[in-house]
């Protein structure tokens, strides 16, 4: 019988969350295949616990309050006892130092990379990274190859399209999602809004998502006299959100690979994104979308008008999005990827 443990401590509903239960499906079947289970474990009183209350089989929670605290190494180690797991693979950084602490030395350890943030640990842990060039990171700071995999995350097919520009009573929507926070550069697209009304474009800017910067980001909405242009609508259901849209903007300074850029592109939405890592392996420029430098807002700024100024290629870039996605970023795609690195890491001597 081989027993996973699969930990997830993080707070909201965001990507990593989703990847999170994505994996989770997955990796109770390949458990149970081998007369197994996969023990799902889970913040207390996180967004994914309060979510998820119904599930079956339940998931485990406990405290997350830092890597020393005795009441949360106590809940790791009761947690290891109970399940006696042969693997534990944690998203982010507390659960596996946590997991790490309490499990057996003869336990297989594995990392879901979700950024170029990471530890490092050479002699008994796996990293599954969610971007090719998460995955290049970790073979550059040392670890060997042959403990490095390349899992990208995917998108469920949507149960809706968009119909970009297909709404003439009203502007052109742009549409944007994700944790408000700095690294999400909507402080870029605020400054690019500004010069598109500036330039008398007439559009609306709905930004979906919630966090610590949505006071920053209010005054900047105001200082530039965006009231009535750009909304903070709080968090949607993704799809249908994005659905709303006409042009997807996706001004980020730093990913891994974004669970909301792959929703835009599945929905049909013609994007405009950062060229950093993560998009850059997703978006081709000039045929399934725009990318643009980081920070830039005047570049966005073009970017944008462009795809509302040619509704025929934004179209056009958003059917072939949409294709990229589903041929290669749909849950059958991640369920083989997924179960073959847990093979490897099972069946290594």
């Amino acid at each position: 019988m081989t027993a996973i443990l699969h930990a997830m401590l993080g707070k909201g509903l965001g990507g990593l969350e989703q990847v999170f239960l994505d994996y989770q499906p997955i990796l109770e079947g390949w458990a149970a295949r081998r007369g197994g289970i996969c023990a799902g474990v889970v913040r207390a009183g996180g967004a994914v616990a309060k979510a998820q209350a119904g599930r079956t089989p339940p998931l485990l929670s406990m405290p997350a309050h830092t890597d020393w605290d005795p009441l949360t190494l106590g809940a790791a180690g009761r947690i290891v006892r109970a399940v006696k797991p042969a693997i534990i693979l944690s998203h982010g950084q507390r659960p596996a130092r946590l997991f790490e602490k309490a499990a057996p030395k003869t336990t297989r350890l594995a990392i879901c990379v979700h950024k170029p943030v990471f530890d490092i640990e050479t002699t008994r842990t796996d990293y599954v990274c969610v971007g090719r060039h998460l995955a290049e990171l970790a073979v550059k700071r040392g670890i060997p190859a042959q403990r490095v995999h390349f899992v990208p995350n995917a998108v469920k097919i949507p149960s809706m399209l968009a119909q970009p520009f297909a709404q003439a009573a009203r502007p052109p929507r742009i549409v944007a999602a994700g944790r408000l926070h700095p690294k999400k550069g909507f402080d870029v697209l605020v400054a690019a809004a500004a010069l598109l009304r500036d330039r008398g474009l007439a559009f609306e800017v709905e930004i979906a998502g919630e966090g610590d910067e949505r006071g920053k980001l209010e005054g900047l909405i105001a200082e530039h006299g965006l009231v009535d242009r750009v909304r903070l609508v709080g968090w949607r259901d993704a799809s249908a959100f994005l659905a709303t849209g006409d042009v997807f903007a996706f001004p980020s300074y730093q990913e891994g690979f974004p669970l909301v850029l792959l929703e835009a592109m599945a929905v049909g939405l013609p994007v405009a994104a950062s060229a950093i890592p993560g998009p850059d392996e997703m978006i081709v420029e000039g045929a399934s979308g725009r990318l643009l430098p980081p920070g830039d807002a005047a570049a966005l700024a073009d970017a944008l008008a462009g795809l509302i100024a040619d509704p025929a290629l934004s179209v056009a870039f958003g059917r072939k999005a949409r294709e990229a996605v589903l041929a290669d970023y749909g849950p059958d795609s991640l369920a083989k990827r997924l179960s073959a690195v847990v093979d490897e890491i099972a069946n290594r001597a």
